[in-house]
């Protein structure tokens, strides 16, 4: 297990450093320039001013050139440098907004997990039943539903016509918990019952797999109830691609959640990726995009290590 985990993280190495050079040379071919956005058409278009900010910017030099003085001082120092639009540093602005997602991104995901291994597992055991087609249609019609619209409709209902719940804002939980979950409750669920539609048809799909099994009919030869043959042993082996998906999705959510960001006021690395973007910010958004990546292959890695915690028979490489 250590030896497989210390050559994971050595395989970081590469990744972002592919990651790192793909983000930073591509970003300068995409439209526009930080020059106009900063200074506005009319004086962007003055040579002294552009050359002014230019060298402000350092952006007379040459693109490689940028490249390495920008990776030397993340490896060496680890800074990121500063924003151009707000001119503070990337490292705090990001790191204090990383929390608000991997806040909402967990909630959303154990959201989904409670609702999908129950539904799955349900459907699965109760095949070709009233109950099977009914979560069958209910996760069809999550995946069909798009994720923007369906946030407006928790909005509409539970908080402006219900009152139930507040529309918008971020509170942190170590702040105020009550208030804080209070606001967590619509945006996480909102993502949450979206993921349970992939996850509920996945955990279906595994269960009967592994329900058709010759272990299983060994269990059930041996006098087990039903009860223990499909939780104790079904079901364990059934939730190995089911991680497998909560960890991927887990890892999306971490820098895929601009629009339930944007309609709820989450002040999370997905809005100030978007930001920047509009902006042009090129420092912010190769930045974002390195630690968002870095915590992507992290996830994936810790996604790995549960299979051998889920089914110890299973070794790693």
């Amino acid at each position: 297990m250590f030896r497989y985990t210390l050559y994971r993280l050595l395989q970081l190495i590469p990744v972002l450093l592919m990651v790192s050079i793909f983000v930073y040379f591509m970003i300068y071919w995409l439209p526009g320039d930080v020059i106009d956005a900063l200074a506005g058409e009319a004086e962007a278009h003055d040579p002294v001013v552009r050359a002014a900010l230019e060298k402000e910017l350092g952006l007379d030099q040459p693109l490689y050139v940028r490249y390495v003085k920008w990776l030397g001082k993340i490896v060496l120092h680890g800074d990121f440098g500063k924003s151009i639009t707000t001119r503070r540093s990337i490292g705090v602005e990001v790191f204090q907004r990383i929390p608000a997602t991997v806040y909402l991104a967990v909630v959303a995901v154990v959201i989904s997990l409670i609702i999908a291994i129950p539904l799955g597992t349900i459907a699965a055991v109760k095949r070709r039943t009233l109950a099977d087609y009914t979560v069958m249609v209910g996760a069809v019609a999550g995946l069909s539903i798009p994720q923007f619209w369906f946030a407006i409709l928790c909005v509409l209902f539970f908080a402006l016509y219900l009152g139930w719940l507040p529309p918008s804002e971020y509170y942190s939980p170590f702040d105020n918990l009550w208030l804080g979950l209070q606001h967590l409750i619509l945006p996480a669920s909102a993502l949450g019952v979206r993921l349970a539609a992939t996850t509920t048809r996945l955990t279906r799909s595994a269960m009967l797999d592994e329900i058709n099994r010759e272990y299983v009919d060994t269990a059930r030869s041996l006098g087990l109830s039903e009860r223990q043959v499909v939780f104790k042993y079904t079901l364990r082996n059934a939730l190995i691609p089911t991680v497998t998906v909560a960890g991927l999705q887990f890892g999306n959510l971490l820098g895929g959640t601009v629009v339930i960001e944007a309609i709820f006021a989450w002040p999370g690395i997905g809005l100030t990726l978007y930001d920047a973007i509009v902006s042009r910010d090129y420092p912010m958004v190769q930045a974002s995009v390195l630690i968002l990546a870095t915590a992507f292959v992290l996830v994936n890695l810790l996604v790995d290590l549960t299979y051998r915690l889920l089914n110890p028979r299973i070794r790693l490489p």
